[in-house]
Parts: structure tokens; C-alpha cells; sequence
């Protein structure tokens, strides 16, 4: 029978050893009780790893898993979320018979509506990735909703998404059961068991304090909810969520309220419904969030807000128009407790990077009983390899800045953060809240230029460029948005002229002293011991030879370099640096904030730039990858001749302060030779013709050099090695199972988002990794990641919103493969 709002949950449902002792040390401690912790635990001891003791400061499933409504879906927005995802139907179908916990486990199906033609356009790209990846999935119209969910109207809706193996489970007894399972393999269980703070030295974990006493551990991992960014700050590390309240009510008995009724989402209404009891279960996420600071929360388990119908009333509206049986039922139960959400709205994985062995798995917004079989499974992967074993560059605790955990800032984005969740997910979908937090030097200029700026972990970017004095908008589709034409121009001046590009952001970093040499040659798989101001691109490794951050680095003098990656790898690139300068003759110096960087791109750059600076800016007084100092404006600045556009271009790195001035220089001096500003929308562009890789699409974790067709960044003979070479020497070895293509559509009318399945003769064959529009080419273009075996001799098609469209798959990029090279 189902129990949802279980107060009664517990670890006495199965031992009566949770209240014993503390041992003085285990090998791994678990902080939370959830569905996550216990599920981590678990799938811990399952791999072998048992030495771990599991805390709960109240009882099993009292913070955050008790309330949840028990949804399982495996209909994500990408093809690693839905592999997790699927994960947990599969772990839940099975979880009764190996606990003998009755989880509740309703494998009723699940009916995503859409009542706009751009949630059309989602559902078919979330039925397309699905199938993808063996869920089951169908796209319904209204007639084929309405044989599904006969007791709703469907008035004003166009059709819907099945998914016939999504269903429901008891939450608080899911966690149960799997507390029960690690319990069998060996786990130690304890409950209203307090952790005050983490214990470290040296940098690393080496226990936890409790209400209880002490224990001596080597590694920790933080499950515990809404508490999590506090206990993690205990020791400077900064784990980026904030509550906020989250509402479902039950409604009375309804006819036609069956246990196999499909959970219905109404997205475009913020709610959704599910059977429970012969009756109704409503639950909101609602777009106007309501943020709760922790204090504000009982840490007594089981916390509740009070009932506040007035907030949820629209919601109840929407799903009493619906459903219009709701309205007779009349409502027993107003359920509002706490759930914490991050941000990006992606939950937090992996290990932190401030302290060694510190593990994260928190700020699931929402969906933990969703993701926690996968997550837990792969964490426990995680730590008992040191890396990640999938795709985690979207979950990745280490993926945000550190601002980001600020408690102000949190409380603003959390009010949208809540309903982001049902909110469309379109490309390039931009916050609204918490807003104008990082700026760069040149902000105010762009805005004047017409900037439309976009956020990357708080960073304000021009993506695109309107008409100057004003300030554009977005209109978002899963198709051509409204500033296609504008990127096009930009593309196009970039290939033809000159541009600027503001590339601020990016996280640049010295190394100075003299182990500098050691301490980049182990970063970096190329070979950095260059001469003075020479630049070299890399990849840097884990130990397993996944691919954690790319960059160029460049050699200042014999003691210095300068270390660049990508904006949204800041913190990782800092504390992966400082770790491998810990006890060497080196520091590492973060010097985002004091440069500034202007891209001036394009064939007439070097015209340009010698209007402006008395240097020879001669091919022979600079080489492609040099680096120099130069006079320029009113200033100097450090110039790397570099591209990521596939022309000739160049990066400058004037001082922040001085960073108007160079600027303001290079636009009036540009203005005869048709200057135009361009942005990150028109440099994805101008990259994918090019066939240049992006961090966390293109290369992650569960890349290595040689499936990323990366393997000319390797320098397997350099003296001292490099992080990963081992790995990589195996791989080299072993062979690889799939490689990186290029690929454009022979039709120029569609554009792709990522993760669209690629065919070889009606025979699935890979995916898309990313992909732009490639304005040079009149088509659309990306890379994608495809069986290695793979004879291009056949017919390829990729599948973009359920319809198939032939396309080109080359071994080489599209566009002039002779030029110039990814950024060194």
C-alpha cells in the first residue's frame, strides 16, 4: 500500500543496530540518510568497498525524501541525465524483491503534455533522445492524450509525450530499502547522529566531528540535502544551493483515479498529478519560487512550512480546468517542505577541488528519487577510482565559480530556480535572476553596442549583438531564434574582415617559480618546455585518462607561464593547478579578474592592430602561437597570436584598467575597414565549421585523447610524463570503441542543439556532441561521437525533432582544414 508523508520511516524497520556506537574510524563516511546517501552507501558496499559508515542526524528519509511525491521518469534533456535516469526505473523494478522493503514501485507510465507548438517541438527532442537510449517513448495528439487520461480535458492541448515505463514509488521506503541492502553488505547504519563540521589536513579529509565523537575516515561524501553548502563550508568549500518550499496536495477520491493512470505533467502549468489512494496527488513548480535561508528550517527531520493556499492558487486553478474532478474531491492534505535547488538547476556530483577526497552529492532540485540509483551508483564509481566514469561535466561540483555560493545570490536565483524545472528548456535558454554579478571590463561598452547578454556561471557575455541603444531580447525556439541573422553577420565579418570579440572571461592563470616548468609539464599532455613566448595547446588529464579541462598555455620566461581554459572551468583550472604545485618551488596565481581579453579576429586583424600599435605586426615579428608584449593604445598588453575561429586572429590581455582604452582604440580605428563587434553565439559557429572541440560537450571525463581524435596533443616521451600518461598508454594499446566525425546536414534549413542520434544507413551509429549553424557552409554543422569502426562509405542521416535528415560525416573539418589551429 502506498504510505506517502511517511512519518513513521526509519532504520528500525529492518535493524535495531542504528543507535549503537560509533566505530573510531571507517574507511568512508556517508553524511545523510535520502535517498542519495543510502543509495551511494549501497552501491558502495555492492562494488566491494563496505568499510562505510552511514549518518543520519534524524532518521532514515527524514529530511528531504520523506515529502517528495515518488516520480520516476526517464525522459531527461540528455543523453548522460537519461541514462542515470533510466538507471533508477531499472533499479526500482527490482528493489522490493532484493530488500523485501514494500517500495510501492507503480510502473503506471508518464504523459508529458505540451500545449504550444515550441513544447511540441521539446517533447519530439526528448522522445528523440529517449529512444536514443532505449527508453521507450511515443509522441501522442490530443486524441491519443485523451485515451491515456480520459478523466482530463484537452482543450487547448496538442499532444503529449509517453513514456510507458516512468511510474511512482514510495520515497521514504526506497530509502529504506536501499539503507537495508548496504546494511546486508556490510555498512554500518547510524541515526540521530549530528555532524557538526568535516576534520581535513594537509588538504585532505581525515574525519568528521560529531554529537557522538569523532571518526577517522579517508574519504567523506556529503549527502545530506539543504544542509550540505553549510557543513561543506566548515572547511572552505563551496557547494552552490538554497532551499526553497515545495508544495503537493492530495485530493479526495476521484472516479477514474486508478493506480494505473499515467503521472500527468502539465509543464506548460507548472503542476503535475498522479494517482494516490483512489485519489489525486497535485504538485506545483511554480515559476515564482519561494527561497527559505536554512535557518529558517527545523533540523528536527520531517520539516514542513505552513500551508499557504493563496501561493499555490494559480496552480490549482490550472489543474482544477484540466481536471475538473478535482474540484468535487475537495483537497485532505497541503504538503509544503523544503528541497534545494543549484543554480544551473543540474544537481551536484563529484569531488570538491578545495579538499581531497571530499565527495558531493547534493541539490537535486527536485529530482532525487529520479536520479538517486544513478547518481549513487556512479559517485560510488567515482570514489573508488578517483575519476568520473561518465559524462559529468554537467553535474560536476567543480563546475561553478565561487561567487555562485553566496547566500544572496542564491536567494534570488532559487526563485527561479524552482520553476525552471517545467519551465521550456530552450537553446541557450538564459537566467533572469541574480543577474550583472561578474562584469568584465569592457561591460558598459557592449551594452552601449547592443549587446544580448547571456550568464556563464555569473559572467555577463555578449552572445550576440543587436542594433546600438539597445538593449535586445530573446525569442527563443528550438529552431532559427531572432538573432540567427545578426550571428550570420557576425560569422561573415569574422571570415571576410575584422571583429572583436570580448573573451574576458576566460580563466587565465601564472605559474610562476622554479618547479613552474614541473608543475605545467604534469598539467598539460603537450610539451611545454617551449621557448620564451611560445603558446602550445593541451589537454589535461585525470588519472584515467579522461579529459577534465583543455587550454593553451604559453611560456612567459624560463620560471613563468601563463595557463588559459575555458570561462567555465575558473575554479577547477585553479585548484587542478595548486594541487600540483602543493610542495613544489610554484604558486599559482588567478589572474581572471586583473586581465582583460579582446579576440580582434579575421584576415584584416594585423591591418587593424597596426594602426594602433607601432609594433611589426609582419607574419615573420610574429608567428602563429607567439606570444609577445606589445605598445598598444595608450598602454601595453600581452598579444598571443591564437584563433579559435579558423582565421587569423589574435588575443589581447591588457590590464583591466587599461582595457577601455585599448578598445576604444581599436573600434575607431576600425571603423574604414567595416568593424563590427561579434559574440559567443557567432564564435560556436565560427568553431564548429572549424571543427574545434568544446569543453563539456566535445571532451569530458568520459573522453580520452584518442576517442576525442585528440591524440596529437599527446607528448608520450616528454621527460617527467604528464597526469593520465599511463592510462593513455593503455589506451593507445587497447584501441578505442568510438572516435570524433564531423558532421553537416545536406538540408539548409535545420539547425541542431546536441545529442541528436546519428544513422548509417538506418542503423544508429553515435550522436551528436554539439553542433552549430555554419553560416559559411549554408547548413548546419557539429561533431559528433560514433562507433570507431565506422564505413563512411554509407548513407548518413541525423534524426532532428523525429524527422531524418541526410547528412555529410567527414574524418576531416569542413571548413579550410589548412588554417589556422585551435588555439595553439
Amino acid at each position: 500500500m502506498e504510505r506517502l508523508v511517511d512519518r513513521t520511516i526509519g532504520a528500525t524497520l529492518f535493524t535495531k543496530d542504528a543507535n549503537d556506537p560509533l566505530p573510531p574510524r571507517a574507511r568512508t563516511v556517508v553524511v545523510g540518510g535520502g535517498i542519495i546517501g543510502a543509495s551511494t552507501a549501497y552501491h558502495l558496499a555492492e562494488a566491494g568497498d563496505n568499510d562505510v559508515i552511514l549518518l543520519e542526524s534524524n532518521v532514515l528519509g527524514s529530511g528531504t525524501t520523506w515529502h517528495a511525491a515518488g516520480l520516476v521518469s526517464a525522459g531527461r534533456s540528455s543523453a548522460t541525465l537519461t541514462k542515470l535516469a533510466k538507471y533508477g526505473i531499472e533499479m526500482y523494478s527490482t528493489l522490493e524483491d532484493r530488500s523485501g522493503i514494500d517500495v510501492s514501485f507503480q510502473q503506471s507510465g508518464s504523459l508529458m503534455l505540451a500545449r504550444t507548438p515550441g513544447r511540441m517541438d521539446e517533447i519530439q527532442y526528448l522522445c528523440d533522445i529517449a529512444r536514443q537510449q532505449g527508453v521507450k517513448a511515443e509522441v501522442l495528439d490530443a486524441a491519443g492524450v485523451g485515451q491515456l487520461w480520459p478523466i482530463a480535458r484537452t482543450e487547448g492541448i496538442l499532444g503529449g509525450l509517453y513514456l510507458p515505463e516512468d511510474g511512482h514509488v514510495n520515497p521514504g521506503y526506497a530509502a529504506v530499502a536501499f539503507a537495508k541492502l548496504a546494511d546486508g553488505l556490510g555498512v554500518g547504519i547510524r541515526e540521530n547522529v549530528s555532524v557538526s563540521r568535516i576534520l581535513q589536513s594537509d588538504d585532505k579529509v581525515t574525519g568528521v566531528l560529531t554529537d557522538r565523537g569523532t571518526i577517522d575516515c579517508d574519504r567523506v561524501i556529503l549527502a545530506c540535502g539543504l544542509w550540505t553548502r553549510d557543513l561543506a563550508a566548515t572547511v572552505g568549500v563551496h557547494v552552490p544551493l538554497y532551499a526553497a518550499e515545495h508544495v503537493h496536495v492530495r485530493a479526495g477520491k476521484v472516479e477514474g483515479a486508478v493506480p494505473g493512470l499515467p503521472v500527468l505533467r502539465d509543464l506548460d502549468h507548472s503542476y503535475y498529478i498522479r494517482h494516490e489512494l483512489g485519489g489525486l496527488l497535485v504538485g506545483a513548480f511554480e515559476p515564482d519560487g519561494l527561497p527559505r535561508p536554512v535557518k529558517e528550517i527545523s533540523a528536527g527531520g520531517f520539516a514542513e512550512f505552513p500551508a499557504d493556499w493563496d501561493h499555490f492558487a494559480p496552480i490549482r486553478s490550472h489543474a482544477e480546468a484540466a481536471v475538473p474532478a478535482l474540484v468535487e474531491a475537495g483537497y485532505d492534505r497541503f504538503l509544503n517542505a523544503p528541497e534545494s535547488f543549484t543554480p544551473d538547476s543540474n544537481f551536484i556530483l563529484g569531488e570538491a577541488a578545495e579538499v581531497g577526497n571530499l565527495f558531493v552529492a547534493a541539490g537535486f532540485n527536485s529530482q532525487g528519487i529520479i536520479f538517486g540509483p544513478g547518481a549513487g551508483k556512479e559517485l560510488a564509481r567515482w570514489v573508488i577510482e578517483g575519476t568520473a566514469g561518465f559524462d559529468a561535466s554537467s553535474v560536476d561540483v567543480q563546475r561553478f565559480s565561487r561567487h555562485q555560493s553566496n547566500r544572496t545570490y542564491l536567494h534570488e536565483r532559487t526563485r527561479e530556480g524552482l520553476g525552471r524545472l517545467y519551465a521550456m528548456h530552450w537553446p541557450q535558454l538564459q537566467p533572469v535572476t541574480a543577474r550583472n554579478v561578474r562584469r568584465s571590463p569592457l561591460h558598459s561598452r557592449l551594452a552601449e553596442m547592443g549587446a544580448g547578454f547571456g550568464e556563464l556561471n555569473g559572467w555577463e557575455r555578449a552572445n550576440w549583438y543587436g542594433t546600438p541603444g539597445t538593449e535586445p531580447s530573446y525569442e527563443y525556439s528550438f529552431g532559427r531564434q531572432n538573432w540567427f541573422e545578426q550571428v550570420g553577420e557576425e560569422h561573415k565579418a569574422t571570415r571576410e574582415g575584422v571583429v572583436l570579440f570580448d573573451l574576458s572571461g576566460f580563466a587565465k592563470f601564472e605559474v610562476a617559480g622554479p618547479a613552474a616548468l614541473e608543475v605545467c609539464q604534469q598539467a598539460c599532455t603537450a610539451n611545454v618546455d617551449l621557448p620564451v613566448n611560445k603558446s602550445t595547446y593541451g589537454l589535461f588529464l585525470n588519472e584515467n585518462g579522461g579529459i577534465e579541462l583543455d587550454g593553451t598555455v604559453t611560456r612567459l620566461a624560463a620560471d613563468r607561464f601563463m595557463v588559459i581554459t575555458p570561462a567555465a572551468s575558473q575554479d577547477k583550472t585553479l585548484w587542478h593547478l595548486t594541487r600540483l604545485a602543493k610542495g613544489k618551488a610554484a604558486a599559482v596565481f588567478d589572474a581572471t579578474a586583473g586581465l582583460a581579453t579582446i579576440g580582434v579576429m579575421g584576415p584584416r586583424s594585423r591591418e587593424l592592430l597596426s594602426r594602433i600599435s607601432p609594433e611589426d605586426w609582419s607574419d615573420d615579428a610574429q608567428k602563429y602561437t607567439e606570444g609577445r608584449t606589445v605598445e598598444v593604445a595608450d598602454g601595453f598588453a600581452y598579444c598571443l597570436r591564437v584563433s579559435f575561429v579558423g582565421e587569423l586572429g589574435y588575443e589581447l590581455y591588457p590590464s583591466a584598467d587599461t582595457a577601455i582604452n585599448v578598445f576604444d582604440a581599436l573600434w575607431e580605428a576600425g571603423q574604414d575597414l567595416g568593424i563590427r563587434m561579434a559574440g559567443y553565439y557567432a564564435l560556436d559557429s565560427l568553431r564548429s565549421e572549424k571543427g574545434f572541440r568544446h569543453l563539456g560537450h566535445d571532451i569530458g571525463p568520459a573522453d580520452n585523447p584518442y576517442s576525442a581524435s585528440l591524440g596529437f596533443t599527446l607528448a608520450l616521451e616528454k621527460p617527467g610524463g604528464f597526469v593520465g600518461r599511463e592510462a593513455v598508454l593503455g589506451m593507445q594499446a587497447a584501441g578505442q570503441e568510438i572516435r570524433a566525425v564531423y558532421v553537416a546536414l545536406e538540408d539548409p534549413e535545420p539547425v541542431l542543439v546536441h545529442d541528436e542520434t546519428v544513422f548509417r544507413d538506418g542503423v544508429a551509429v553515435g550522436r551528436m556532441t554539439s553542433g552549430s549553424y555554419g553560416y559559411t557552409l549554408g547548413r548546419a554543422v557539429g561533431l559528433a561521437s560514433v562507433k570507431a569502426d565506422i564505413d563512411f562509405s554509407g548513407e548518413f542521416t541525423v534524426e532532428c525533432k523525429g524527422k531524418l535528415y541526410p547528412a555529410t560525416v567527414s574524418r576531416r573539418p569542413f571548413y579550410d582544414p589548412n588554417g589556422e589551429r585551435l588555439r595553439g
